[in-house]
């Protein structure tokens, strides 16, 4: 199974768009004290924390951290069903 990266950069606010059909996505900081949630365009929220795994749906999403002021940085990847 092939694995694209959706993002990689300042994890506050990041956004990331999931292709369609949907699939699990996977949510690597760079600092283990990261942690927050994934807002869907639905209003559906998702808690993420460091190496956190979930199925998301297709489409804009999110990730909001819940210390603003830490500075950390993501890397989300996607792994198709």
């Amino acid at each position: 199974m092939s694995t694209e990266t959706l993002y990689e950069g300042p994890a506050h606010e990041a956004t990331f768009y999931v292709p369609s059909g949907g699939g699990i996505v996977r949510f690597r900081f760079s600092d283990l004290r990261a942690g927050g949630y994934v807002r869907s365009r639905d209003g559906s929220l998702f808690r993420v924390q460091p190496g956190a795994r979930l199925f998301l749906s297709a489409g804009h999403h999110a990730l909001t951290l819940y210390d603003p002021k830490l500075v950390a940085r993501v890397s989300i990847t996607f792994e198709p069903l």
